[in-house]
């Protein structure tokens, strides 16, 4: 007797539908050849061959981060996400705009991360591109380059929904390691440690959700606590903020 998924979507068109609802969906639970089933492929199963429900994909293999949505309860990317026989529930991403069941609008995150301006920035123009130390690349600004943009941290990040703390005053844990990433980069002579101030670095209260989620495994929490104590040691922390040091 086949094995059975039971997916519980949830449902939402702004345009018609006056609140969000879940329906359920029957999937026969199969293996493919690396050994399981993933959320997107269950998804897969019931946009072609049940009902068509709006979800976002490209890559299919964890690098373009645009099929990040709540499963069973934690922002995940969906072609990363194994499932197995039983009830498991798919919701969008929570703090965006719902566009189609679980498809969110990102522009006010992407806008924090363009915000950022995190291309080179030197006095003098670049004639030669010196070595940089091999530590520093691969285990600090490659893992940094390897964000998805997928939001998973903004969703779950506590600080986007304090009252004192909006988009606005905080880019966010994603565009703070853009920023994290050029202030960290030898080569980058812009003040970015200023910048990350600006952007709301102290708002962050190190709490490590960002991290739980990260599909990259980026340090995220221990890069701001890095660039806070920086902050301090010039003295560039904003009267009022918490001691870091």
């Amino acid at each position: 007797m086949a094995e059975i998924i039971t997916a519980k979507v949830l449902r939402y068109d702004p345009s018609t539908d006056d609140a969000p609802w879940f329906q359920d969906f029957q999937v026969e639970w199969v293996e493919d050849p690396s050994g399981i089933m993933t959320a997107l492929q269950v998804l897969h199963a019931i946009n072609y061959d049940q009902e068509q429900i709006g979800y976002d994909y490209c890559c299919r293999s964890g690098l373009c981060g645009r099929c990040s949505m709540l499963i069973d309860g934690k922002a995940a990317l969906a072609c990363w996400t194994p499932m197995t026989p039983g009830d498991h529930t798919f919701e969008p991403l929570p703090k965006f705009p719902v566009v189609k069941d679980l498809i969110v609008d990102r522009s006010r995150a992407y806008e924090r991360f363009i915000e950022a301006n995190t291309s080179i920035q030197t006095v003098n123009p670049i004639v030669n591109l010196p070595d940089i130390d091999y530590n520093l690349y691969w285990n600090t600004l490659e893992r940094l380059n390897m964000c998805r943009e997928c939001m998973c941290c903004y969703s779950v990040c506590p600080k986007l929904q304090d009252k004192g703390s909006n988009w606005k005053d905080f880019s966010g844990p994603g565009a703070l390691m853009a920023i994290a990433q050029r202030y960290l980069d030898t080569e980058d002579e812009a003040d970015r440690l200023a910048q990350a101030v600006y952007s709301g670095l102290f708002i962050c209260d190190q709490c490590g959700e960002c991290n739980k989620v990260c599909p990259s495994y980026i340090a995220i929490v221990d890069i701001i606590a890095q660039m806070q104590e920086d902050a301090t040691t010039r003295g560039l922390q904003p009267s009022g903020t918490a001691e870091f040091m």
